[in-house]
């Protein structure tokens, strides 16, 4: 699909996709998932550190998915 890169820069606009694929495929992966108790690996921040989560995020320290809590 041809694309006016030109049209894109002036008007901040951006082109992206997923790797994720179909919705199907997603549902075939979280039955996947729940069949063989995979969870994903996360770092949790109360919401109250949100500050700190960002600096985390910043400082390139964040390992895993951070995920902020109640």
């Amino acid at each position: 699909m041809p694309v006016a890169a030109f049209s894109l820069i002036g008007g901040r606009k951006s082109i992206s996709g997923s790797p994720l694929g179909s919705p199907a495929t997603v549902a075939t992966m979280l039955d996947f998932c729940a069949r063989h108790d995979i969870a994903p690996v996360i770092e949790t921040f109360p919401m109250t550190e949100v500050n700190a989560a960002l600096e985390h995020l910043r400082a390139g320290k964040a390992r895993h998915r951070v995920v902020l809590t109640r």
